[in-house]
């Protein structure tokens, strides 16, 4: 065995953290021909590489550049041989998270999905009835009851994915409950249904009527099967402007162009309830079949004004109990352990919006995917170059190129973070986030990246301190503090963003910059009601590279958090490492709460999840991720350069 020692200190405030005394395996040498594995050791994963079956939909083997031979994980576990997988955890009620265990109503801990043994994915979404994959070939792969209700109810291979949209080089998808919407390479923006049944329409006519289309199906460069349409922006982009991302929420979607320009386009009518469309003056049915000559219906979706007037919040839980530790018989006055309860209230103005006089009809059109196939640009924002627009469930926020954030639509839970002063349920214009309040005047504060899911909204901070120049890097939490998304230690909601003080103002030593520096935050995923935090913290020590730190928070009611309890958390906590084959057995639970929780705000223990920093096959960085989904998590090997 080789000796490697690794001493990094984190700090936060008083916390000082320390990994020391790790062992890696010796590696003998090896050609450049030889496969790619994964190994791991007592407590360190070796990663050499990758090593991919030339299977259907799965990334081929390439040996990786100069310098990336070799990574490690912590795990638990001896020597052997793992290929990349894909792993699911949490609520499987429409076998989204465990497709070939369909008797599984939850998966408590994660489980490898077999369907995606050695795949590689471009994204990976988890909505509650139906999940999302896009392979390296950009195509979209979709499984679960909610796309398909005659999938099979036992275990069986046929459970495998279905490849709903084929050769359009997909980039990424998001979901909604009839719809999902797609970005290509080409930067265009695409929606088909969410359903078999609905994507399978007119396949037949689309197939008959088109010559040069049967001739492309023969050599597999189509598919009769999904009907898609492409979105049109209300106004002409710029020579070489693209769509370059795409967020949405329960009614509402939103995209950003290449130059900063903003977008939004409504799902259904409920679209801007709560002000979060940004547009009001929309055009639907502008190229269905029921629309008139003139190209569609024009109206107007209004802001629910009465929203602010009745004001029906319901009363915060306690601060400091846990609602699923409660007795049933609780006396104190709490929220039920449930999702998000929305204000009981009356029918906003545009509900009285009718697509059809018969109620089946009208519901059809609104769930149709030519409902709205325009993009409006937000007129608040046109003149600020937008460099992050995301969605939360009735909620919008965007991030300006230079560092600023505002926010738009549901405040129910204070949500847009603008203060006690406006915790009202509904802000219908853009209006900026004041974080500088968190700080001292002394103080420089750079929002560099936002995250919204559900009614809470994360910023990741990067604060200067004037005169000394001292950096770091920090993350605020606004909204639903219900199950503990504050990460603070509470139960409670915030109107004002609050430090996540687990994972902000950490240090390390850089060897590269050879001095202490801040560890930034690689990436948060933030599904309805949980959220998945990933620390850049992999460290390269000559051929030996140690994985990023996750940090899990939040509901837990389906096990979505992978921590194998039930308990929700109001701190960042780590997770027991993934089960790969070849591994040993995954510890016991008494093991696993000595590995993980050491009973502090910042459990730092040896045997961790850490997830692999990124290597290089076929020319292409790949790395390992996670994604928080609706009351479900994945983690999952992902191409960063499609």
């Amino acid at each position: 065995m080789l000796a490697a020692t690794r001493r990094t200190t984190l700090h936060s405030g008083r916390t000082s953290l320390h990994r020391s005394n790790l062992s890696t395996a010796a590696r003998p040498a090896r050609s450049s021909n030889a496969p790619i594995v994964l190994a791991a050791s007592a407590t360190t994963l070796i990663i050499a590489g990758l090593y991919f079956d030339r299977k259907p939909l799965q990334q081929d083997s390439g040996a990786p550049d100069s310098g990336y031979e070799s990574q490690s994980q912590l795990h638990k576990g001896q020597l052997g041989s793992i290929r990349p997988s894909v792993f699911m955890w949490g609520r499987n009620s429409y076998n989204v998270v465990a497709p070939s265990a369909p008797e599984s109503d939850i998966v408590k801990k994660a489980k490898v999905v077999v369907p995606f043994d050695g795949m590689v994915l471009r994204d990976l979404v988890l909505h509650e009835k139906y999940g999302l994959a896009v392979d390296a070939k950009g195509d979209v792969l979709q499984w679960g009851l909610g796309f398909d209700p005659t999938s099979p109810q036992t275990g069986s291979d046929s459970a495998a994915p279905h490849v709903a949209l084929r050769n359009r080089d997909i980039l990424s998808v998001v979901a909604s409950e009839a719809k999902i919407y797609a970005l290509n390479r080409k930067g265009e923006v695409l929606v088909f249904p969410s359903e078999l049944e609905k994507q399978q329409v007119g396949a037949e006519a689309r197939a008959s009527g088109d010559a040069w289309w049967k001739m492309g199906w023969a050599f597999g460069s189509g598919n009769p099967g999904c009907d898609v349409e492409k979105l049109k922006s209300d106004v002409k982009l710029a020579s070489g402007e693209k769509f370059v991302s795409i967020s949405c929420g329960n009614d509402h979607l939103l995209a950003v162009t290449s130059a900063g320009r903003s977008f939004a386009s409504p799902i259904n009518l409920a679209a801007n309830r709560y002000g979060q469309l940004g547009v009001r003056r929309v055009t639907l049915l502008s190229i269905h079949p029921s629309s008139v000559a003139s190209g569609g219906q024009h109206v107007q979706l209004i802001p629910d004004a009465g929203l602010n007037e009745r004001r029906n919040i319901l009363p915060p839980p306690p601060k400091r109990l846990d609602p699923l530790l409660l007795p049933m018989n609780n006396s104190v006055p709490v929220m039920a352990p449930q999702l998000e309860l929305d204000p009981v209230v009356a029918p906003p103005p545009s509900f009285d919006i009718r697509l059809h006089e018969e109620e089946e009809q009208h519901t059809a059109l609104e769930n149709d995917i030519r409902f709205s196939t325009t993009l409006h640009e937000i007129p608040a924002l046109q003149d600020l170059p937008i460099a992050e627009l995301v969605a939360g469930s009735k909620h919008s926020v965007a991030r300006t190129t230079d560092g600023r954030v505002l926010g738009f639509g549901s405040n129910d839970y204070g949500q847009l973070g603008l203060g006690p002063s406006l915790a009202i349920p509904s802000i219908a214009t853009p209006t900026e986030i004041p974080l500088q309040r968190n700080y001292p005047r002394a103080t420089r504060v750079i929002c560099k990246r936002v995250a919204a899911g559900g009614s809470i909204t994360y910023f990741v901070v990067e604060r200067e301190e004037i005169g000394s120049g001292k950096l770091y890097v920090d993350l605020l939490a606004t909204g639903n503090g219900q199950f503990g998304g504050m990460g603070n230690g509470t139960w409670a909601h915030s109107a004002s963003p609050v430090k996540v003080k687990t994972v902000s103002g950490l240090l390390e030593w850089s060897d590269k910059e050879q001095k202490i520096a801040a560890i930034p935050i690689r990436t948060i995923s933030v599904g309805r009601t949980h959220v998945a935090i990933v620390l850049d913290n992999a460290v390269d020590q000559g051929r030996l590279k140690f994985g990023r730190d996750v940090f899990v928070l939040g509901q837990n009611e389906f096990y979505q958090l992978g921590t194998g309890k039930r308990s929700n958390l109001s701190s960042p906590q780590h997770l027991p490492p993934l089960p790969y084959t070849g591994l040993t057995a995954a510890p016991t639970s008494e093991e696993a709460d000595k590995l993980v929780s050491s009973g502090t705000l910042s459990p730092m223990p040896h045997s961790r999840l850490q997830l692999a920093p990124e290597i290089k096959v076929d020319g292409k960085r790949v790395e390992e991720t996670i994604t928080a989904g609706d009351s479900a998590t994945a983690v999952y090997w992902r191409i960063l350069d499609p």
